[in-house]
């Protein structure tokens, strides 16, 4: 394969091959790709780069939301409203979705809502609710629970006429072509006072440094940017806005399907049963993750599940949890 260097999007440093050869192990997208990393700032790239055109095609294809079961994700979106549901996603590590800051009563964006329990969730909440999506697929789920979701991009101006007291970016910056000219667009998007929140995973977590080319979340060529916290906080400082909170979580069921990853090797162009690429759902959220693992998690209680949790937020407190979650405002 030939290696094709490119500049690093936050400093400009030329980037230096970190890993020569990997390809999508989840869902079998054929291709050999390789992930470059810059020698300055640690912020690391997949090469070839993706542009903004090649993203419908490519989620449609193998993110089959096509065959969401609507009654399934409404049971889910109706767990956000039982008694410790706070409590319950902190131990499971799910609470790495920036739509829980939400309050009742804010006008809240959720840029790349996937499957749409970001919406429906945040519906139950007393929130409401707009998304935005590059997979086509999530039109007919949106019509289904008469949903304001704009199909396309940022970029394409949804949403004319509406501002919004929290923007969020679940697992999603990581996929952007740009990241740069998408924090622009949704600086101007904001209430006075207004806040986006971030989630996408950690390129410096302890998860990442002990699988190396099996990391589930190189998740090649959907995750083209891999960010750590030194890079993303110069990311946002330079396109004007300030950091006012960071912590790192780690998702239990993300540790069991890297437990699974770990244990055979992938093949190019095949796609991994521990994801569900045959299943009827393909999302990168929370529901989906745990209904692709319902067989590891039957296979795993009760021992092996508690001690995931609390190795998991040890770890998470001292920063080497596998995602980041970050609170953005614009600077004063």
């Amino acid at each position: 394969m030939n290696q094709i260097y490119s500049k690093c999007i936050i400093c400009g440093t030329e980037l230096i091959p970190f890993i020569k050869e990997i390809w999508d192990d989840r869902y079998g997208c054929p291709g050999i790709f390789a992930i470059e990393r810059c020698p300055n700032c640690g912020q690391m790239a997949t090469i070839p780069r993706l542009q903004e055109s090649d993203l419908p095609e490519l989620y449609s294809k193998y993110y089959p939301r096509s065959k969401v079961v609507y009654e399934e994700l409404t049971v889910e979106a109706d767990r956000v409203k039982l008694p410790g549901a706070a409590q319950t996603r902190w131990w499971e590590g799910t609470d790495n979705q920036g739509h829980y800051l939400a309050k009742s009563g804010q006008k809240v964006l959720d840029i790349g809502c996937g499957s749409c329990l970001s919406l429906l969730e945040l519906r139950n909440l007393g929130v409401e609710a707009y998304g935005v999506e590059a997979d086509p697929s999530v039109q007919a789920i949106a019509e289904h629970f008469d949903l304001h979701v704009h199909i396309g991009n940022i970029h394409d101006n949804p949403f004319p006429d509406e501002v919004f007291d929290l923007i969020t970016l679940n697992q999603v910056i990581e996929h952007v072509p740009d990241p740069a000219a998408l924090l622009q667009i949704v600086k101007k998007r904001l209430t006075e006072g207004g806040q986006i929140v971030l989630s996408f995973p950690n390129g410096d977590s302890l998860q990442r440094k002990l699988s190396g080319s099996r990391w589930i979340n190189w998740h090649v060529p959907y995750h083209q940017h891999h960010f750590n916290r030194h890079s993303f906080t110069i990311l946002a400082e330079q396109e004007g806005f300030e950091v006012t909170r960071f912590r790192s979580v780690t998702p239990n069921l993300w540790t069991l399907l890297q437990m699974a990853a770990m244990g055979k090797p992938p093949i190019e162009g095949d796609a991994s049963s521990s994801w569900g690429a045959t299943d009827a759902i393909a999302s990168p959220s929370k529901w989906n993750f745990k209904r692709i693992a319902k067989g590891l998690l039957r296979r795993v209680r009760p021992l092996a599940n508690p001690l995931i949790g609390l190795n998991n937020r040890f770890f998470d407190v001292l920063g080497q949890g596998d995602s980041l979650i970050v609170v953005i405002q614009i600077k004063r």
